[in-house]
């Protein structure tokens, strides 16, 4: 899509204004590489922004009847259509004093819309807080931790069905083949973070290396938090 096309995009998305004016103030943009720990520290960005207690996933937007009817028919989920999804779910009442977002930008575009909304924002006289945070992992690290959460998934499931209590586990087939786990590491290195990366000098950003124990990543990350010097 052309820079102009997009911009066009953008102010139709925004409609005189009436989208942006219903965006929260707080937003932080959560991105993460295969194995990262992401859903284990949503809790620490939640508690210290003092955000709406459930995150806005990104992916389960796409997931509505009509989103997968597209999938069905073949047709791919455009830029236009996920930052459609996204920003237009930030209306929510819910998320008005601030929301984490979970897998988004994963690209340029994606990226530039965020960009975009917070310039929108300062220039209607807001004060806008948006942060992105990245965690990242080594490749042999992220590997690791894919492999093991299919063999402990897989583990627990053959205790449920013999057993027969419990609930069985959600087994991801990237979490059970090396080739694969690899390559969802690469799409993410060579597009996420790419996308990701392009927000750094344009809102507050913070990467943490999180190879470490959880202590030790949740450490680094609140105090990178803590140097942003964000108001309350």
């Amino acid at each position: 899509m052309e820079q102009a096309d997009f911009e066009d995009f953008l102010k139709d998305l925004d409609k005189n204004g009436e989208l942006s004016a219903h965006l929260p103030q707080r937003i932080v943009w959560l991105s993460g590489s295969p194995g990262s720990g992401k859903g284990t520290h949503t809790r620490t960005l939640i508690d210290f922004f003092g955000l709406h207690e459930e995150p806005l996933v990104a992916s389960s937007l796409l997931k509505t009847p009509e989103m997968l009817e597209k999938i069905n028919q073949g047709l791919l989920l455009d830029n236009k259509t996920v930052i459609t999804a996204v920003f237009e779910a930030l209306k929510n009442p819910l998320y008005r004093d601030g929301v984490l977002v979970d897998g988004f930008p994963r690209t340029d575009g994606q990226a530039y819309a965020i960009e975009w909304f917070y310039k929108k924002l300062l220039s209607d006289g807001k004060q806008p807080q948006f942060v992105s945070v990245v965690l990242l992992t080594s490749e042999s690290v992220s590997l690791e931790r894919q492999l093991g959460r299919g063999r402990r998934a897989q583990a627990h499931n053959e205790r449920v069905k013999q057993t027969g209590k419990g609930e069985l586990k959600e087994v991801r087939a990237t979490d059970l083949d090396p080739n694969v786990a690899r390559k969802r590491y690469e799409v993410f290195m060579k597009e996420t973070y790419a996308a990701v990366k392009k927000l750094d000098g344009k809102i507050p950003f913070v990467s943490v290396n999180a190879d470490g124990t959880l202590e030790a990543v949740k450490a680094e990350l609140s105090a990178k938090l803590r140097q942003l010097n964000l108001k309350p």
